[in-house]
């Protein structure tokens, strides 16, 4: 009978040990793809999604399109491979794309997760960056490293559903602190922009243009470079995707909420007017 030592059990145990945070890292990094790849798809159909306009990586304009693309092609290598090292490298450098998009994006509006409101900041940087580093890391030192594909596909799904339940909850916590926020707010600014399809499109929908008014006068729809607009930005408002919905109380512009893409403004235009109804004598 082989009597294992002390020593090799040890090594074994470390070992599996190290298997199983790549593998968790590796799923966990895959589910995060699959996550944002479903939200921004998910708010592209409802017409939810906030896309940046102009370069989101560093003088390159990379459509909605090509980035879930990318997401779901990556995490399916990702999860097909047979190696674990290779597995962990694919994300590795996608992960740093994601750097360099966050990184040119910094203080822009992001629709990366499929979430309005949401702002490029050094937490996503950081976290993409230190992602990325741990998965080449893993690529470059995981020699001998083997984990069975089934347990990165759980690990992905795992996360892919934590995530997905965690935005739905971030959406209704924002739907209802914007409702309980706008009933203060006495003016509405629908800006949109000329080089926008959306915007065209709202216009259409809304039967409204650039310098109409309604809802006796408390809305008002003009472009990005107007007067109201750039106002605005002045006082700190982030107006960087159109079209766009401006709530604010006309002595504290700098309070205001802004909301963007065609759906949501829709839905905010139509809540605006239902209680700003004027009677009928």
């Amino acid at each position: 009978m082989i009597t294992i030592t002390p020593l090799l059990t040890t090594l074994l145990a470390r070992a599996a040990t190290g298997t199983l945070l790549v593998t968790l890292l590796a799923g966990g990094a895959v589910g995060v793809l699959l996550g944002t790849a479903a939200a921004k798809t998910w708010a592209a159909a409802q017409a939810r999604l906030a896309w940046p306009q102009g370069a989101n990586f560093l003088r390159l304009h990379l459509s909605l399109g090509l980035v879930v693309s990318v997401e779901v092609l990556a995490s399916a290598v990702a999860l097909s491979l047979p190696s674990l090292r290779l597995a962990c490298l694919v994300l590795a450098t996608v992960y740093a794309a994601f750097v360099v998009g966050a990184t040119t994006l910094r203080g822009q509006e992001c629709g990366c997760f499929g979430v309005e409101g949401m702002t490029v900041g050094p937490l996503h940087i950081w976290g993409c960056a230190l992602t990325s580093a741990a998965l080449g890391l893993a690529a470059l030192l995981g020699d001998g490293l083997t984990a069975a594909r089934p347990a990165r596909l759980a690990a992905a799904m795992a996360t892919a559903l934590v995530m997905t339940l965690a935005l739905q909850l971030l959406r209704g916590r924002e739907s209802a602190s914007a409702r309980a926020s706008q009933e203060h707010h006495d003016r509405l600014l629908v800006v949109l922009s000329p080089t926008c399809p959306a915007c065209s499109a709202l216009k259409i929908m809304e039967n409204h243009d650039v310098s109409d008014t309604e809802a006796a006068g408390t809305v008002s729809w003009v472009d990005q470079d107007s007067q109201p607009a750039a106002a605005l930005r002045q006082a700190g408002v982030d107006i960087s995707s159109f079209p766009a919905v401006v709530s604010l109380d006309s002595s504290n512009p700098a309070g205001a909420q802004v909301r963007s893409g065609l759906q949501e403004c829709r839905e905010v235009l139509q809540s605006w007017r239902q209680r700003h109804l004027v009677p009928q004598a």
